[in-house]
Parts: structure tokens; sequence; C-alpha cells
């Protein structure tokens, strides 16, 4: 029997094979092409060039004040501007490792179907998990209902559409391409894992006043999303529980957020009064902040696990020739 033949050994003008270097080879290349690493770190260079190029048209075009306020309006935009990057990286990603946006977990005609809508009820249950054991100590209550009639619609309408923007951005940002990269180089739970770590390490650096409470939750929700991205094969049940997790704890139940300087948002439905240490409460971190939002986690996980046991994410490599 003879060795089937070498589809990675170019030939010479004269016939004579030629191999790439041996070490040159071994760093950036393995059996499916450029290692998962280096795919990673281009999508991330990608990433900042699409930003940068971007945020050159923002400035010129928008005009955006020195700071930017926390406005539906503006955080529409911004979060569009992210979503915009990280479909540009995928997409160069994607063409050079021929692969569809599909196989990434970005399925466009079912990102809006009845995960994304499923989602949402996790988002809204995860919220209210955290609100109710708060409200029935002591630490929660309502003050007054600041919306009515038209005003209340359209203000819903606002929010809805920004937070749907943050979600469906980061999402793509943190849980398609990225997740399916480094679980193609280093198996699905040790990335989901890095990138849930990150994930909570960005919030607690980049937001001011953070705690570790804060820091640990974000990072605890990453890996739930994770988890459902794993389990329904795309990030469509993840963005609906990221848009409506801001929506039920910023717009309906008045939650404050460190990135609106520990203020809850104006055009609120609800008008709250939060009671006792910050550990409790969140402060002015929000309900993410909360040692309740760990009490709901330790039920969602087992319950997401039992409700969607089938894993239908799986990264694979995939040889060359």
């Amino acid at each position: 029997m003879t060795d089937a033949p070498d589809r990675d050994i170019a030939s010479r003008p004269d016939g004579t094979p030629h191999r790439p270097p041996g070490l040159l080879r071994r760093v950036f290349l393995g059996p499916a092409g450029l290692r998962a690493g280096w795919s990673f770190a281009l999508f991330v260079g990608l990433l900042f060039l699409a930003q940068a190029v971007i945020g050159l048209v923002w400035d010129r075009l928008l005009e955006p004040p020195p700071e930017v306020p926390w406005d539906p309006l503006w955080i529409t935009l911004g979060d569009a501007a992210t979503l915009v990057a990280a479909l540009f990286g995928i997409a160069v990603m994607g063409r050079l490792e021929r692969r569809s946006f599909s196989e990434y977990g970005l399925v466009f005609r079912r990102l809006f179907g009845r995960r994304f809508w499923e989602g949402t009820l996790w988002g809204l249950a995860v919220v209210a998990g955290i609100v109710l054991p708060l409200w029935a100590v002591g630490g929660y209550s309502v003050e007054a209902i600041n919306l009515h009639g038209a005003t209340l619609v359209t203000q819903a309408l606002l929010w809805g559409l920004a937070f749907l923007a943050v979600g469906v951005a980061e999402e793509a940002l943190f849980r398609s391409y990225a997740l399916y990269t480094l679980a193609r180089g280093m198996g699905f739970w040790p990335a989901a894992g890095l990138l849930s770590a990150l994930f909570g390490v960005l919030h607690y650096v980049l937001k001011p006043g953070e705690t570790w409470i804060d820091g640990a939750s974000t990072g605890l929700l990453a890996l739930l999303l994770c988890l459902a991205v794993r389990r329904t094969g795309d990030i469509g049940l993840a963005a609906g529980f990221h848009a409506a997790f801001n929506f039920t704890a910023l717009f309906l139940f008045g939650g404050a957020n460190s990135g609106n300087a520990g203020q809850p948002i104006p055009g609120r439905l609800l008008d709250a009064s939060f009671n006792g240490p910050q550990w409790l409460t969140g402060g002015p971190m929000g309900l993410e902040a909360s040692v309740f939002v760990f009490l709901v986690l330790a039920v969602a996980f087992p319950l997401f696990h039992h409700l969607h046991p089938t894993a239908r994410f799986r990264p694979r490599s995939r040889s060359l020739g």
C-alpha cells in the first residue's frame, strides 16, 4: 500500500517537492489551515480596523457631543456601528476560511424567530427572579409610574430598539465567530469560559465604579448565553435574552446602570426606590450586581440544560485540500 499524496506539498518547476519550512508551518498552520489562535487574532485586528474607519465617519457625519448621552437613539447608532464592525470581520474571515455566516451561529433567517422570543422570556424571567426576592425583603419598591399613553409607547419602542441593537451587536461580537474559532482550537467549554471571563472583565474595567459581584455575574450571564448558543445552534435565543434582560431591568423595573453614571435611564416606565446595602440591591451598578443574581443563575443553568439537552453548535476543523 502506498502513502496517500500530501495535498499540502507544492512542486518546484523541475517537479521536485517543496515543503514549507517546518517551524513556520507548525507555528501558523495546522491540519485545517491557519490555526484558531491566529484566526482569532486576525479577526480582532479586522474589528479594530473597522472600528477606526467607522469612528472617522461617525465623527465627521454625526458630530457627537464630547460625552455622548444615554439616549436610545445614540445607543442604537453606537451598537449598530459595533454590529457593522463585527459583521465585517466575520465576513472577511468567512471568506478566508470558506465558511458561511450560519456556520458561525449567525442564521439571519432565524435571528428573530421562535428562539429569539423564547430568549426574551428567559431575559424577563431572570430579571424578575432578581427583583421579586429583593422586593420581598424590602429592598425594592415602586414610587411612581412615569409614562402613560403615547409617551409610554414611544419610549418603549425607542428603548426596545436600543437594547435590541445592544443584544444583537454583543452576541455577534462575542458569541459568533469568536466563540466558534476559539472552540475550534481549544474545545467549546474552555473557549466559552475564556470569552465569558473576558466579557466580565471588560464590564468590570470599562464601566466606572464596578464591583466584583457585577463582574462575576456578568461573566456568568455570558456563560449562560454560551450555553444557549451551544444548545440552540445560533445566537437568536442569546440575542433575545440579552435585549430583554436590559429592557426589563432598565426600562420596566427602573434599575440603575453604571454606564449612565449610576442613574436610571431617562424615559423609564417605573420610578423605583432601592433600599439596603449595595451588595443586596446592586446600587448604582444595576440589578445584575445584586447577590440575588447568583441564586437565579443557580436555577437557570440546570433548567436550560434540561429544556435544551442537545448540543447543536459544533465548531469543527476542516481539512485542507
